[in-house]
């Protein structure tokens, strides 16, 4: 293999030339981790028991939204059915992302692949990040392994950014819906000038955040549309993935993926879901809580806080519709059943909001994890041990009776249920530069890539940021993780930081691959060196 390097600069600069031709990676010679090649090797052809594999997913939903996770954030949030849902699946409390966020956790979702180190490539994208990409070329997914099984597969999603026109996350489909309209997915038009926006934010708040007006006119003109099916998002969602159901159930074996974006900000639930928990609103609605941490109003936060509990309380009642279908057609008795998220989002802890590489704290990273076997003598039964997200495709596909691809590097996580130890001693999260790892006493954070900074969200990666300061949190005492005592355990942190980079170097070459089955671009060159 040649040892050619290019560094992302000499990437940039080549491809304002023209096409940058790099050699493939080789796969690795013991083979014992899958390497990155040009190659894309077809899923072997398989036969397992017949059960059908049907994954929820919900964007931005907390893992303490349910009580099944212990104490709600908010006593009163009602998320009924998915509660009841808790008691017919296993849960495992210990579940937390990997790469981060939206589409790098679905990289790892759907390929059951490891996402850390990320690399970043310049994108027509408003959001620029570290892994926020297209599969690779030889990226093997859990659609195209069920595919070779001789599954039907179906898509139902309202995840815009995964089908965007470079996107090719359907793959292994044989058929996907995208129900549009929300955040930045030009769906409706908005003017020039924009709309109106006065019913989401005062003119105070604009103020603060002025980008925030091209944004929700787009999001209002989106609006415009999709209210006249629904009343939210995630009723559309989960009326398309019924609908399905009701022509395919009968189609054994299947294998479904629903996608709800929601509760992902805009924070806009139905008036019905918003009155549980503020039933007087007036007033700006304020839908759009700041990435950046800026001083809120109560009253400001407070609204927030009850539009985050109404999509939530939206979100589990559409679901609960979808699981109800479910029941009706008997395929809780033949249908393994995932509910799951990506990552959830801050409601004012640290004074803070939403997600970012700042936030990498339980409130974030930490993600609910319910699986619904047939049959399970372990239905209801919480399941410590740390599990990640790139774990997920080994792990269904283990209780399918079928093998998952060579590429695949997450592992099964179902021997827990019956006592065996964690893959994981500590898991590692990263978004943008930024990255944080985790066992049972504490968490601590850093930026991963010397030299890099921490500003990272719909930024370009080199533009300047403050210096992000390491955290570290004791999460016997602390297991909200709201004080900071990287000061007081300067030991501790230098250890937690060797285990990041323990991570970081176990990957290298490993995640790295091409997107047109000829180049594979090398941005590993001094990862740990400025």
């Amino acid at each position: 293999m040649s040892d050619t390097k290019l560094t992302r600069r000499g990437f940039l600069k080549g491809a304002a030339a023209g096409a940058v031709e790099v050699p493939a990676l080789a796969k690795n010679s013991d083979a014992t981790e899958p390497m990155c090649g040009a190659d894309w090797e077809a899923p072997p052809k398989q036969t397992g028991n017949g059960l059908n594999l049907i994954i929820i997913v919900a964007d931005t939903f907390r893992a303490d939204n349910l009580a099944t996770y212990g104490p709600k954030w908010l006593e009163a949030l009602e998320t009924p059915n998915l509660d009841r849902f808790a008691q017919r699946a296993t849960v495992f409390s210990d579940a937390y992302s990997e790469l981060m966020p939206t589409i790098p956790i679905r990289r790892t979702l759907y390929t059951g692949r490891r996402g850390i180190p990320a690399y970043y490539f310049p994108q027509h994208e408003n959001v620029q990040l570290p892994g926020w990409h297209p599969l690779y070329h030889e990226d093997v997914t859990l659609s195209e392994t069920l595919l070779e099984a001789g599954y039907i597969n179906a898509l139902i999603s309202s995840l815009y950014h995964q089908f965007k026109p470079d996107r090719n996350f359907q793959r292994g489909f044989h058929t996907w819906r995208w129900v549009r309209g929300l955040e930045f997915d030009y769906y409706g038009t908005s003017p020039h000038h924009g709309l109106d926006i006065s019913e989401f934010v005062s003119d105070e708040y604009l103020a603060k955040n002025p980008g925030l007006h091209n944004s929700l006119s787009q999001y209002k003109a989106n609006r415009n549309l999709w209210q006249q099916q629904g009343e939210s998002v995630s009723q559309i969602t989960a009326q398309t993935a019924i609908r399905w159901l009701n022509e395919n159930y009968s189609q054994k074996p299947f294998y479904l993926q629903v996608e709800f974006f929601d509760p992902h900000e805009p924070w806009d639930p139905p008036r019905r879901f918003l009155e549980k928990y503020m039933p007087n609103a007036h007033g700006p609605s304020f839908i759009e809580p700041p990435y950046d941490t800026i001083p809120l109003s109560d009253e400001i936060k407070n609204r927030m806080r009850a539009n985050y509990a109404g999509d939530v309380s939206c979100v589990d009642h559409w679901v609960g519709a979808l699981l109800e279908t479910i029941e009706q057609f008997g395929l809780m008795e033949n249908s393994i059943v995932v509910f799951m998220a990506d990552h959830g989002a801050m409601l004012g802890e640290h004074q803070q909001f939403l997600k970012g590489p700042d936030k990498l704290r339980c409130q974030v990273t930490h993600i609910p994890m319910l699986i619904h076997v047939p049959g399970n003598s372990a239905a209801g039964k919480k399941v410590g041990g740390f599990v990640q997200i790139p774990d997920v495709m080994a792990t269904v596909l283990g209780q399918m009776g079928l093998k998952p691809p060579l590429r695949t590097t997450g592992k099964d996580f179902w021997p827990l249920v019956t006592g065996s130890a964690s893959h994981h001693e500590y898991v590692v999260q990263t978004y943008g530069w930024v990255g944080a790892v985790r066992n049972a006493e504490w968490n601590y954070s850093e930026i991963w890539k010397p030299g890099a900074n921490a500003g990272m969200y719909h930024k370009y990666p080199d533009s300047p940021a403050e210096p992000y300061k390491p955290q570290l949190y004791n999460l016997q005492n602390d297991p909200k993780e709201l004080t900071d005592v990287a000061d007081k355990y300067p030991d501790v942190a230098r250890q937690m930081s060797a285990k990041m980079k323990e991570y970081l170097t176990s990957g290298q070459g490993v995640t790295m691959g091409s997107f047109n089955g000829k180049a594979t671009v090398n941005l590993g060159e001094g990862l740990y060196s400025k």
